[in-house]
């Protein structure tokens, strides 16, 4: 009898051993992932600075063994975040909202931002400053070079809706421009309050960063209301938040404000008390009010359907408890409850009327324009980026040849895993909120593949969606389906259900999806170590497979999910857009000083134009000066029917569009080389009539010097001269 015991505790502790060691090995998998993508990341951003000529401003970096540090920091930190997710899971969850809003905070008071600012040290001469962690996006100069420079710009005129700064002209900021102003708009856009509160440097972190931090909590929140679980609902918060396709396109609004609006209209109908349902429905109107504000119809419309579809499901569940024996647990509704809904929807609604009549002058310019114009979408032309939608991972250091990064970076969601999966769910269980967000997904893949009539698309409103726009809500839906079914097939297991056999199906899927992945990886020539991201992809299909595996057969996958988080959503996110500390690439120029110490002397009367550079001309504009070429978010036509004989040239300048201006042309033409660009060459009558003053040029314009125009260098900076024109 003890020889058997003795075998059976022998045995026991072999099995101990072996399961440790397997334990082990799973989690070496996403590790490994982590560092041979931070060293492939570290190593891109020397080759990028020494290409430039630029020392890294980080000294860690500048080190030889830099990659070798990194990657004993990625260890250190992954290993101590899991075993504290375990450990202190219950406690990290309860205080959740009071340590994002922490972080939030500390990284708005040491001005963190993820701005890729950091381009103008390379777009001025004698400017280096380098970001502390990553490196600029050039694609990103929709934000370092308008977004970011005209928010600077509403610094110098004390955030008035009306400035005579942008543009050279008085110009409506409020709606088209979406700057920081002391508005009834603003009202609803509070990624902007930093700014008005902060001021700038402050404000720039507090849009990057207090958003992000808001966009993690509530996606996580919102997940959990419909997952269940809250291992996949924090995966599902990390995947979407730091997905490819969120940070490339800098944005997340429309999720941000479409999931609050969910868990507020949760929290006012499952309480029990008045006040905080009262509290709650003016939380929402006002949220209807950012919602719309956001203006930007080829999201607002797929994403309205599915928290629509939400808000549908949390309404019927609370019919439902309202019937059954719980009525109790919560409060019912009253008419008070209806009468403060819509006292506060209208509110909403007026400030939102009073905002578009304030700015129906620029609106109307903007809807007249060439360019954007009036869009009308009918669908059909296919989306062949949902099928790859593991590649996006690598262009934080590898780019695509056909197009630019944002265009087609999605979010890592299994596609068409998910989708599947939850139709199989619906016809063996009859799930009827899964159906319907399949029915939703499957509309959407309609709309993609195969296209509406026009009568259907004006119907759904679907005209104002491009095809290629719906990689957000399709990702984001793809990505939800796929993780509620991994739950459902872990409640499938062991109670005889009718879907028992989704487990073997989803592990079955995502081998397939996987090696789908690799064809498309080794198909793609352009990618420059296609051999080692092959090496990364049978890792990340390794680890999906085991870690998902581990959660349906009822393992305990705390620590498999926050690894799954951190080094295949979090890791590659952050190596997207920089780590940059304060604004010095823009606020600490020679050229800012330049430029402010003649527009302190002068009104907005005297007019400035940057001969050649639409970028340098909104950078001039950021420090104070009434540049004519600066952006026109929506055209001046005045200005320029004046100088264009017959207006014979206005669909060139008839758009939105950054304007480059080439001074002492012979003759004045216009020319539009891009649907968002127009050149235009002002002879010295020009300049006269549209009464400028001051130009900045790379070039010697004293050799323009005549009787009747005296030209004067003021001074220079950064490799730019600043002319004064006498007539």
């Amino acid at each position: 009898m003890n020889n058997y015991l003795a075998a059976e505790a022998r045995n026991h502790r072999v099995c101990g051993g072996l399961y440790r060691l397997y334990h082990v090995g799973i989690f070496v998998l996403p590790l490994s992932f982590a560092l041979i993508y931070l060293s492939l990341f570290v190593n891109y951003i020397d080759a990028f600075y020494g290409t430039v000529g630029f020392t890294i401003a980080n000294p860690m970096l500048n080190d030889d063994r830099a990659v070798l540090f990194v990657a004993g920091l990625t260890i250190i930190f992954v290993i101590s975040v899991i075993k504290l997710v375990e450990y202190k899971s219950e406690f990290l969850y309860k205080y959740r909202w009071l340590i994002g809003m922490t972080v939030a905070l500390l990284a708005v008071a040491f001005k963190i931002s993820g701005s890729s600012l950091g381009m103008w040290s390379i777009m001025l001469p004698e400017n280096a400053d380098t970001p502390f962690w990553g490196i600029p996006r050039s694609l990103r100069s929709d934000e370092f070079s308008v977004g970011t420079l005209f928010q600077l710009s509403q610094s110098h005129n004390g955030y008035a809706p009306i400035s005579e700064i942008l543009r050279g002209d008085l110009t409506d900021v409020r709606m088209v421009y979406g700057a920081a102003c002391w508005s009834v708009i603003t009202l609803f856009r509070p990624v902007l309050w930093g700014y008005l509160l902060f001021g700038f440097e402050f404000g720039l972190a507090f849009a990057w960063f207090a958003k992000l931090c808001l966009m993690v909590l509530v996606s996580f929140d919102c997940a959990f209301l419909i997952i269940k679980s809250k291992p996949l609902s924090f995966l599902f918060s990390c995947l979407l938040c730091f997905s490819p396709l969120i940070q490339w396109w800098g944005t997340g609004e429309v999720i941000l404000y479409g999931q609050a609006l969910v868990l507020l209209l949760d929290r006012a109908l499952f309480t029990q008390k008045r006040n905080i349902r009262i509290i709650a429905l003016a939380a929402i109107a006002w949220l209807c009010g950012c919602y719309i504000m956001l203006m930007y119809p080829a999201w607002m419309v797929p994403f309205f359907f599915i928290f629509a579809l939400m808000g549908v499901f949390r309404t019927t569940e609370y019919c439902q408890t309202l019937k059954s024996n719980n009525q109790h647990s919560v409060l019912a509704w009253s008419l008070i409850d209806t009468f403060v809904l819509v006292s506060c929807l209208l509110i909403s609604a007026g400030l939102i009327f009073l905002s578009f009549f304030q700015s129906s002058e620029a609106m109307t310019s903007v809807m007249n324009t060439v360019y954007p114009g009036a869009r009308f979408e009918t669908g059909g032309s296919g989306l062949p980026e949902l099928f790859s939608y593991a590649i996006s991972l690598f262009y934080a250091f590898d780019s695509p040849l056909v197009s630019n990064e944002c265009e087609i970076a999605t979010i890592l969601c299994f596609f068409p895993l998910g989708t599947l999966a939850s139709l199989l769910c619906f016809i063996k269980r009859r799930d009827w909120q899964l159906f319907l967000l399949t029915a939703l997904q499957l509309f959407f893949l309609a709309f993609a593949f195969i296209g509406f009539p026009s009568f259907l698309s004006r119907m759904t409103l679907m005209y104002n969606v491009p095809v290629l726009r719906l990689l957000f809500p399709i990702g984001y839906l793809e990505l939800l389906l796929f993780l509620i079914s991994v739950e459902k097939a872990k409640e499938s297991q062991g109670n005889n259900s009718s879907i028992g056999y989704l487990s073997i199906i989803l592990i079955i899927g995502l081998i397939l999806s996987s090696a789908f992945q690799i064809f498309i990886l080794l198909s793609a020539k352009y990618l420059v170590a296609r051999m080692l991201y092959l090496l990364m992809f049978i890792l990340f299909c390794l680890f999906s497979c085991l870690s998902f595996r581990s959660y349906i057969l009822g393992k305990k996958c705390t620590g498999l999910f926050v690894a799954f988080a951190i080094c295949f959503g979090v890791i590659p996110g952050l190596c997207i857009n920089p780590v940059q500390i304060g604004a010095a690439p823009i606020t600490d120029t020679n050229l800012e000083a330049l430029v402010n110490q003649f527009v302190e002397e002068s009104d907005y009367s005297d007019k400035w134009v940057v001969d050649g550079s639409w970028t340098v001309a909104n950078l001039c504009a950021a420090y104070g000066a009434p540049v004519i070429n600066s952006t026109n978010a929506y055209p001046d036509l005045a200005r320029w029917n004046s100088i264009d004989e017959n207006n014979e040239n206005e669909c060139a300048y008839n758009r939105y569009a950054h304007v480059i201006a080439n001074v002492f042309a012979p003759s004045t033409s216009f020319n539009s080389t891009q649907d968002d660009l127009f050149t235009v060459n002002l002879t010295e009558d020009d300049l006269r009539q549209l009464y400028v003053k001051y130009v900045m040029s790379s070039r010697d314009l004293t050799e323009f010097s005549s009787d009747k125009l005296q030209i004067r260098q003021l001074g220079s900076a950064n490799g730019f001269v600043l002319y004064e024109l006498t007539y």
